[in-house]
């Protein structure tokens, strides 16, 4: 039990480390994806730049989900204990 016998509170902002990591995922993949297309003539490079770019974008798609995962549970919205 936290503090006076309530219940704590779920609030309604995302995890912002979460986030962080996510916008950084994101960002190294795309990174990668304009640094492999750098030479157009390296086809195995761009399959790999295309192939980091899409486990980059899953990867930040899922940690957006786990960041803002208090959001998504409707049940969660209201304070029954103030």
């Amino acid at each position: 039990m936290h503090g006076h016998g309530k219940v704590p509170m779920f609030r309604m902002k995302p995890n912002k480390g979460t986030l962080a990591i996510a916008i950084v995922v994101l960002l190294l993949g795309v990174l990668f994806f304009f640094e492999g297309h750098r030479d157009p003539g390296d086809i195995p490079a761009h399959e790999r730049a295309n192939l980091l770019l899409a486990i980059s974008v899953v990867v930040s798609g899922l940690l957006f989900i786990v960041s803002t995962g208090r959001m998504w549970f409707k049940h969660l919205w209201h304070d029954r204990y103030r």
